[in-house]
């Protein structure tokens, strides 16, 4: 006998599909409490365009490099997870928007569940790495990106001043940022894609605290054997020169991530 179950159309699914379902609604789901800390750097601008797609336009040759420890994520029962997001400003091309915000060049996190849901309904790429909490030494704060035991990045931000309320309010003033992907599936048995094109991913941050400071990261190239899904983004994240750090803030912040505004970019 034929199996009896079928898609619907408008419903939205995770694999494996066929245990169900649920009807499409524009989730705008909210972080409740996040820590980050945000270091940028001037680098190479030809090496940085090697691995930027055609559709965007680079705005600066800045490398941004994000942690954040993010907590009462409602999607998640009030649950937390952390990641590290390592981006670049960009404006996209492809159409007559005028879109400005950041392309997400990867994105790592250490639970399976948001990797799952930003990969396959929002395009981001998003990939596993263990990533502890953030831990500090008086003023000295630092986290750090592994796999299978094997380190391959580290942040450190050096706290200096607390940021002043009015200077708070600025950021705020406009809490809205683009973030940009690209949707890949493979085709099976050939090469080539069955799926391929830019992403949109709004989302929203209210700075509750911040502090100024020094940052820095470093990142430590592996061979194939110690990651042997990442070494090559590792390598070629690690092969970009720092040229000058730009910016280094430290922050608590709450996030609204506009899942529902997700869309295929043409």
């Amino acid at each position: 006998m034929r199996g009896k179950f079928k898609l619907a159309d408008d419903h939205i699914y995770k694999m494996p599909v066929h245990f169900g379902g649920d009807p499409f609604y524009p989730v705008r789901t909210v972080y409740g409490d996040n820590t980050g800390i945000k270091v940028e750097y001037e680098t190479n601008e030809d090496a940085l365009l090697e691995i930027l797609p055609e559709d965007f336009e680079l705005t600066a040759p800045h490398v941004i490099v994000l942690y954040m420890n993010c907590r009462e994520v409602d999607w998640m029962a009030g649950g937390e997870y952390r990641l590290i997001q390592v981006s670049v400003p960009v404006k996209y091309m492809g159409n007559t928007d005028g879109l400005v915000g950041e392309y997400a060049l990867v994105i790592w996190e250490n639970k399976t569940c948001p990797i799952i849901g930003g990969r396959e309904e929002d395009g981001m790429p998003k990939i596993f790495a263990d990533i502890p909490c953030e831990r500090h030494y008086g003023d000295h704060w630092f986290t750090v990106a592994s796999y299978e035991c094997n380190s391959f990045l580290q942040i450190d931000f050096q706290k200096k001043g607390e940021i002043a309320e009015s200077e708070i309010a600025e950021m705020n003033r406009n809490p809205k940022i683009n973030y940009f992907g690209w949707r890949y599936l493979p085709n099976l048995g050939k090469g080539g894609a069955s799926l391929s094109h830019a992403t949109l991913y709004p989302q929203e941050s209210t700075v509750r605290q911040a502090w100024s400071g020094e940052g820095s990261v470093k990142w430590m190239e592996l061979p194939p054997e110690k990651n042997p899904l990442q070494w090559r983004i590792i390598r070629t994240l690690a092969g970009l020169p720092i040229l000058k750090y730009t910016g280094a803030v430290m922050m608590k912040a709450a996030a609204r991530l506009n899942v529902g505004d997700s869309r295929t970019l043409p």
